[in-house]
Formats: structure tokens, sequence, C-alpha cells
């Protein structure tokens, strides 16, 4: 168990000392919570596919703090299936932290997202892996048949469209959670003490060399969405933050409205216009809200720069389980044959 952050820490230190020697191929992260009805058929999947696919692996599945039966589902099978590793955080602390924990951790050449939903068929990995060998960094997918609303349809397709002009990828989905990234990628989105900080605008910007191939979503099986509206918000947040653009759009918008304000008050001064209201009420809560917008991308990222100044780490792991050794002194992987963690 890991019982403080320092403990966390050293088995930071002896996981970037293992990440350095890359000691396996494929590291597969998903990031689960409240799947206890899918987490036997993910772990089937994963092992069906990758006992054929004949290269070295390890299953990273983490457990975001689940409240139901999901991580005893997942302990259930430690020492039962190959490579296998459980993750526990703490608590949960969403997707994009728990995706973070697990790549901080992982100890491949090449790291596979997946949802944990069985909404992602797990066979498009031997798909990922031949063009892995095609000189591409990053393996990408969209989703081709989506059983969705036209409403949300229309909402995905204006969204891509604006986040794919914001980050100059010529990518059709950025909402498919299902690649295949190189680790050196994962490796310049690492702050000093090494925890990777991972977020979908920076996996793009810092690949080299990316492809997209279809895929086709399945409906879910089991429970529901975790996709909230402020989930939604918060990832395309994310891109506007994280866009080289954006800097650009802002400089000519102030540009131009210098340009606008000078040309009227130099009308109004030279008698052109009577009477003028420089800017109507319409108007003038239009630019509000859009400086309040940017106010709070720019607030977001002053606090995600602050903690990570003040070495606050981004999620905390209570253990990982595995059948293998501790990864540090002070950390204790529980074996298969007693799966009860301490408190």
């Amino acid at each position: 168990m890991v019982t403080s952050f320092r403990a966390q820490e050293k088995m930071l230190d002896n996981t970037r000392y293992i990440a350095k020697q890359r000691s396996v191929d494929i590291s597969v992260v998903s990031a689960l919570y409240n799947e206890a009805a899918s987490a036997d058929e993910l772990l089937r999947r994963l092992d069906a596919v990758f006992r054929q696919l004949g290269t070295t692996y390890e299953l990273i599945i983490v457990d975001d703090g689940s409240t139901d039966d999901s991580l005893n589902k997942l302990k259930a099978h430690v020492g039962n299936i190959d490579n296998l590793r459980i993750v526990e955080l703490y608590r949960n602390k969403g997707q994009v932290a728990a995706l973070s924990a697990g790549m901080t951790v992982a100890r491949g050449e090449w790291v596979i997202m997946l949802d944990a939903d069985l909404q992602h068929d797990p066979k498009t990995i031997l798909k990922f892996f031949e063009l892995s060998r095609e000189g591409y960094d990053l393996v990408a997918s969209y989703r081709e048949h989506r059983e969705e609303t036209a409403i949300r349809k229309l909402i995905t397709l204006i969204g891509n469209t604006v986040n794919r002009y914001l980050i100059g990828a010529e990518i059709k989905d950025f909402g498919s959670a299902f690649r295949m990234i190189n680790a050196n990628i994962l490796t310049m989105l690492t702050d000093s003490r090494g925890y990777v900080h991972y977020n979908t605008p920076a996996i793009y910007l810092n690949a080299k060399k990316q492809v997209e191939i279809p895929i086709t979503q399945h409906r879910r099986e089991h429970g529901s969405s975790k996709w909230t509206l402020l989930a939604f918000i918060f990832f395309n947040l994310d891109f506007i933050a994280a866009s080289p653009r954006l800097t650009q759009i802002l400089l000519m918008l102030s540009g131009i409205g210098i340009l606008s304000g000078v040309a009227l008050y130099s009308l109004f001064q030279i008698g052109f216009f009577a009477d003028v209201s420089a800017i109507s009420a319409p108007v003038s809560i239009v630019f509000t809200s859009f400086t309040l917008a940017i106010l709070a991308v720019v607030w977001r990222e002053v606090m995600e720069v602050m903690k990570v100044s003040k070495g606050v780490p981004p999620f905390f792991i209570s253990a990982i389980w595995s059948d293998g050794v501790a990864e540090c002194d002070d950390l204790v992987v529980v074996p298969a044959a007693n799966r009860t963690a301490e408190n």
C-alpha cells in the first residue's frame, strides 16, 4: 500500500528508472469508475488479444475511486491474467487524472488508451500495432458509426471543426479516446517530479507523425455514460488553452477593437456623428462575456501551474495490485494469494 505522498514519490522514482528501461513493448491503460458489470469481460477480451499478438505487454487498469464492486472484480483477476496491474486511486479524480496515473506508472514503449465500458473493441489493437511499425508515433481513431441524436452529432461536428483549427491537426474525431501513443510523447507531458499530465490536445501537438483509422463504437452494454456537460466544457477548454493560434486570434481581435475605437472617437470629434454611443448594450454584454470566458481559461491554467510548482500531485495512488514484487520499499504490492488491502 502507498501510505503517504512520500511513499508515492519513492514509487515514482523507481518507476521513472523502469520507464527509462522501457521493459515492455506495450502498456494498455484503461481508467474505470463504477464499471463492475464490464470489468470481467474487459480483462477477458484484452487477455485474448495479447495472447495472439506475440509481444511483451502489461495491462494497467486504473480504478478511479469506484463506489461499486469494480475494484474487487479487478483484483480477483490478479495472478490469473498475465501482466495485470491494478492501480487503485485514493479517491475519484476524473478520467484525465486516472489516465495520467496509469501513464505515469506505465513501462511500455507504447501506451494504448481505451475505454473500460466495452464500447471499444480490443481487436483494433492489432491494427494499431501494425501501423506503429510504419513510423507513426500516434495512432488515433475516429468513430465511423455512432448511435447518437442529431443534436449531439451536430455539437460534436462543430467542436471537432473548431478544435481542428485551434491546434492545427487534421483529425476527424478528437473525442475518440482509443489511441496508441509512443512513450516519447508522454515524456514531453511529464513534469520534473515524474507525473504525466495527460490531456488530449497535448498528445496531438507533440506527435511527429500521426494517423487516424475508422472504428465502430459499440453500444454500451452496462451502466451509463460518465460524460457530462461539465466534462464536455473542460475537454474543449483544454483545446483553447493549448492552442498556439489563440494568441494570434486575441491579438487580432484586440487590434480590431482598438482601431475601431480610435476611428469612432475621431469621427465623433470632427462632428461626423452628432451623438454616438461607441458600444451598445448588447455589444457590451458580448464583449464582457467573452472577456470572462478568457479569464476563466487563464485562471484554470494558472491554478494548474501553481499546483505543479508547489509539487501537488494530480492523483494519489493507494495501491498497485499485481503478482510481482513491491515497486519500492514503502509500497506493498499485495500478491494474488492475499488480495485483502490494508487500510
